[in-house]
């Protein structure tokens, strides 16, 4: 009784340590509170419902970490979910229910991104296809042109910010050099069309041509970056569309001969069971059976992208690496940098759906196996915030500032520590980047107090570590460095 009391003191310790450590920014949330801009106009175009005649706005939500000075932050891009159809037309076609730039994993993680220092938005982009065409053809062309001219709305979202950073004394306070672009399913075909759809030899696979020629033209639907072409407008020409990063939450690529050196590097995590946009190589098919395109799941793509050597900017590192890769023959391989499946998960683990935006859109839960939440979808958005976040700082040689309960002080690549999966369910990998001292000892204690796992001895800078016999529920993960410094984290477990 005694032992067991003692054990609950300190893990009681441990608890009160971990709310009032160190925090440290771009990998802790160490702003408690995140102003929000909405509906702020980014851009206008022309749209498919119109007929291409009419301008229409393009709106943006912009979240900050509210009391931030700092004048070179990261900024974050997001794109929606949706098929590439307003909401009203998915719940009148199929009775779901998307919620555009006000979609719920989209909102927690700008929200997510801020509270760590990130400047993070949520965009809307032009909608709009024949997806109810009876004619194959007619199908597969009006899907390419919906994600081209996505990918054309998300370029000119990026080229607002780098006018106002030109002509508007930069206000608000980003590092034009380090822009990640990315978005949930929909949303994340149209990261990777804007990194990787860029040369218009590409125009001319099989799959994107007809007898009339290519299905992007660009004289009438205007080029890459989105200037030109009749049914297009321009907006900030002379103003550069780069990004340096693509962040894929259920994405896929029109075809893996997309992928070539020198494109941006990306993170992709995907549902291995995903049934809508494969894992791997899979036709993309409408709610009524119909075949719509054929398209490459990140379990396909991402190793192109490691043999381009596009991901080697989060090399070497000692964060940890995912799950192993699945190729298209049901073969499990090695993990891939940059590539998170999540096994046994099918439709956006990480969100869940607001079924009250329209009636009788409950359906919308079947697609995620039918428990969608909040508490799971924010277990999965805690995985995605661990893997990456680490690589951002290396990617972009972020100068980290570490919060102290007393003050500030500047401290670069300090405390860089990752836990994954979280949730976890058989294996965690524990890790703390080379500019820290080596791991000595870990300690997991349960809600009670109890130590369920206890490794010493590490004097290394990674852990492995079996948890398989550890039940569905909440842990404390205590980290003591061989200098003494204690790190703690909260882990979930999920059977």
């Amino acid at each position: 009784m005694k032992k067991n009391l003692q054990t609950l003191l300190i893990a009681m310790l441990l608890i009160t340590a971990s709310a009032t450590q160190a925090q440290v920014r771009y990998l802790d949330e160490v702003f408690p509170t995140v102003q929000v801009d909405t509906s702020i106009t980014y851009a206008q175009n022309l749209e498919f419902f119109t007929g291409f005649t009419a301008l229409a706005p393009l709106v943006m939500d912009v979240y900050h970490p509210a009391g931030d000075t700092a004048k070179n932050r990261p900024i974050i891009l997001l794109s929606h979910n949706g098929s590439f159809l307003p909401e009203n037309l998915t719940h009148a076609l199929v009775g779901l229910c998307f919620n555009g730039r006000k979609d719920s994993s989209i909102v927690e993680l700008c929200q997510r991104f801020a509270k760590r220092g990130y400047v993070a938005v949520s965009f809307d982009y032009r909608l709009g296809w024949s997806a109810t065409s009876a004619d194959q053809i007619t199908r597969t062309k009006t899907i390419i042109q919906a994600v081209y001219r996505a990918m054309q709305d998300a370029k000119s979202c990026i080229r607002y910010f780098k006018n106002d950073y030109a002509n508007n004394n930069n206000s608000y306070g980003i590092d034009t050099g380090k822009i990640i672009l990315g978005g949930s399913n929909s949303g994340a075909y149209v990261a990777l069309a804007a990194s990787a759809f860029n040369d218009t030899n590409e125009f001319n696979n099989i799959k994107f041509i007809d007898i009339n020629g290519s299905f992007v033209k660009q004289d009438t639907i205007g080029d890459f970056d989105g200037f030109g072409g009749v049914q297009n407008h321009d907006n900030y020409p002379g103003i550069s569309s780069r990004f340096e990063c693509v962040l894929s939450l259920g994405g896929a690529v029109g075809d893996t001969s997309w992928i070539q050196p020198g494109e941006t590097p990306i993170l992709a995590f995907h549902g291995v069971n995903e049934t809508g946009t494969q894992f791997n190589t899979g036709i993309v098919t409408t709610s009524t059976g119909q075949p719509v395109i054929e398209v490459s799941g990140p379990g396909d793509f991402m190793p192109f992208v490691d043999a381009a050597g596009n991901n080697d900017g989060f090399k070497p590192n000692n964060f940890g690496q995912g799950p192993p890769n699945r190729d298209g023959l049901g073969t499990i391989t090695t993990p891939i940098e940059g590539l998170y499946p999540f096994y046994g998960q099918k439709f956006e683990p990480w969100n869940w759906f607001d079924t009250a935006c329209y009636n009788g859109s409950a359906p919308m839960l079947s697609i995620t196996g039918g428990n969608a939440s909040p508490t799971k979808g924010n277990r999965y958005i805690d995985t995605i915030m661990g893997y990456s976040l680490p690589r951002f700082v290396k990617l972009f040689n972020l100068d980290t500032v570490t919060i102290l309960p007393t003050g500030i002080n500047n401290v670069t690549n300090n405390n860089e520590f990752s836990l994954f999966p979280n949730p976890a369910n058989n294996e965690l990998n524990i890790s703390v980047a080379a500019t820290q001292r080596p791991i000595s000892n870990i300690r997991i204690f349960d809600v009670t107090g109890r130590m369920t796992k206890e490794i010493t001895k590490v004097n290394s800078f990674t852990q492995k570590i079996d948890v398989s016999e550890m039940n569905s529920g909440i842990y404390l993960v205590s980290l003591q460095l061989i200098d003494g410094t204690l790190i703690t984290r909260k882990l979930a477990m999920e059977k």
